[in-house]
């Protein structure tokens, strides 16, 4: 099934053509799958990170670029309670990052909200080069440690808090006290962290710069990147923790080598207020998909043993990454394929791919793909879908640029279209919306709204829990299925701002199909408020085009994971440095270094 019928954007056709030649788009385009396909709650779960990710393609440009991150001074007791300040140059900007750890008080926190302010780091990222005064100021701001009293301004680009893994920071200084390194293994089963992220604090929160107040050159003018170079700083200063911990110790004590202190990544753990955010961004959604379908698509054309290096690369990532699986204990695995069962079928593909590549030469990735699709697991396949868009990295880097020109798009009524244009493209695109069956009560069992009390989307259960008449929008079905109901009543020749006026709560529905129409991969195929919807499945979606690796659920609720693992160190990006760093091969150290589990 494919879904060649909708035009791509205007950009991404150029990217194709410039690829594959004038007259030879189909090839590319005949093997989009269609969003019944790849657009369920399930399907969207599968997904995995790969090199359209908005974290790989920050991380690729700082390396590309070789941004220099200097430590400027790092320095903490033999508790935590610290400072640091790290200047970036990032081309022509050179901006600020002040980082403030505290003493742990014992408690882990988990949430993103967990404790309010009283995280374990805090962290201000300036959009320039602040004062020494102004960066003090910022640093006593943290010291309340109290939401009501934390304010800032437009200098700051965003706020880093993070926590302490109960499970490993200790641990890890402990050992360096000790002399030794940390065991590669232990630490890695867990995917290799030791803070997490505990939200990106920006966008006019707290004063806060404004995204659209960013100067138009600027690094960080990329949709998420000032989050997610924020996760990178607090990666940064986790490593410089535990070294700085453990020296104030111990007159013995050992830093991080190198190799352990790449192999280290920062956790993350997000809720189900993600499954809002997707519903009421639906072109953001549309971007990040067609992207990846597009990249996929892309490599599905080419021959497999057309080029040497190419297969040989796609082997290479099929056994890092089957490596990465066995070596990687999830928390829990209720909600995902067994880690063993991937990395067996991830070696298998690579058997099929040497055999392809050498016995059958101009058989397509797509075929060998079509044969992957029907012998495993969906959460298999689209770790192989991730490999393969590696695989063919220039085109799924020429197709990326699109995601900020995707990202911004125009939502408004258009008044004067006729009732009967607005019918058509009901039926043109929500189809599989209009043929839901909302009849039973389970099928709009679940409400959203948000708690003041934990200032994030819940989810309610209707009858039983109070607050629905304070509900979210999620359910685009009911919507789209009112819309249609109420267009019965108006003529084709009726202008949509007559059922607008009579019933203005509709606008919203209006403006929502007017201004996807077009778009590719635009709304998400499943009932969000069915009692079967499990909320980890859209969270872990969102979490891997972030670019996060092992989204694994912890409940219903909450995913769990990690970024950047791998990911160079501060003095190589300088240098400049190995751009395949996923997937990260645990480190080898001589026995003598190694602590005890």
């Amino acid at each position: 099934m494919t879904y060649a019928d909708t035009p791509l954007p205007e950009f991404l056709q150029k990217i194709v053509t410039g690829f594959v030649g004038r007259g030879r788009e189909a090839d590319v385009t005949a093997r989009l799958r269609s969003p019944d396909d790849c657009m369920t709650p399930k399907a969207l779960s599968a997904y995995k990170s790969s090199r359209t990710s908005f974290a790989r393609i920050l991380a690729r440009r700082m390396i590309d670029e070789r941004w220099r991150i200097e430590r400027k001074f790092f320095n903490c007791d033999a508790e935590g309670l610290g400072l640091g300040r790290y200047e970036i140059t990032a081309g022509q900007h050179r901006f600020i990052y002040a980082s403030r750890p505290y003493r742990w008080d014992g408690i882990e926190k988990v949430g993103r909200r967990s404790e309010g302010a009283k995280r374990d780091m805090t962290g201000a990222m300036f959009i320039g080069m602040p004062d020494e005064e102004r960066i003090a100021e910022e640093i006593r701001t943290f010291d309340y440690r109290d939401w009501d009293l934390m304010r800032t301004d437009s200098t700051v680009a965003g706020w880093t808090p993070g926590s302490r893994s109960a499970r490993f920071f200790d641990l890890v200084v402990d050992t360096l006290a000790d002399g030794r390194q940390p065991d590669p293994a232990v630490i890695g089963q867990a995917s290799g962290y030791l803070v997490r992220n505990g939200g990106y604090l920006a966008c006019g929160r707290f004063g806060t710069l404004a995204y659209e107040g960013y100067p138009a050159s600027h690094p960080l003018r990329h949709p998420y990147f000032p989050d997610l170079f924020g996760l990178f700083m607090v990666r940064q200063v986790s490593i410089e923790l535990v070294n700085g911990i453990a020296a104030a110790r111990s007159a013995k004590a050992v830093s991080l080598a190198p190799e352990m202190a790449r192999y280290l990544g920062v956790g993350n753990s997000s809720g189900q207020g993600m499954c809002v955010a997707l519903q009421r961004w639906p072109h953001w959604v549309s971007t990040w998909i067609v992207v990846r379908e597009l990249s996929i698509a892309y490599a599905k054309s080419m021959p497999v043993g057309a080029e040497k290096a190419r297969w040989e690369r796609m082997a290479m990532w099929l056994r890092r990454c089957a490596a990465y699986y066995r070596n990687t204990i999830p928390t829990t695995a209720e909600f995902i394929v067994p880690h063993p069962q991937v990395a067996a079928n991830l070696e298998l593909m690579r058997n099929w791919t040497i055999e392809a590549a050498r016995n059958a030469p101009t058989m397509r990735w797509g075929d060998l793909m079509a044969r992957a699709a029907r012998s495993f697991d969906r959460e298999s396949l689209e770790q192989i879908h991730s490999l393969l868009i590696e695989t063919y990295g220039e085109f799924a880097d020429a197709a990326a640029d699109y995601l900020p020109i995707g990202s911004e798009r125009e939502r408004d009524v258009v008044p004067e279209m006729r009732v009967g244009a607005l019918r058509d493209l009901l039926r043109q695109n929500y189809a599989w919306a209009l043929r839901h069956d909302l009849s039973l009560s389970r099928a709009r069992q679940h409400f959203w709204y948000h708690s003041v009390d934990s200032g994030e989307q819940r989810r309610g259960e209707r009858v039983i829990d109070p607050h629905e008449e304070f509900e979210s929008f999620i359910d685009h079905i009911g919507l789209i299925q009112r819309l249609s109901s109420v267009l019965d009543s108006y003529d084709d020749d009726a202008t949509v701002a007559e059922p607008i006026t009579d019933a203005p709560e509709l606008g919203f529905a209006v403006s929502r199909v007017q201004y996807l129409a077009g778009l590719p991969f635009t709304e998400i195929r499943g009932n969000l408020v069915d009692k079967d919807f499990l909320p980890s499945d859209l969270i872990r979606f969102m979490l891997a085009v972030f670019g996060m690796e092992c989204t694994t659920p912890l409940s219903i609720r909450q995913v769990r994971g990690v970024f950047f693992q791998g990911m160079p160190l501060i003095d190589e990006i300088a240098r400049g440095a190995d751009p395949d760093w996923v997937f990260p091969e645990q480190p080898r150290l001589h026995e003598p270094e190694l602590a005890a589990e």
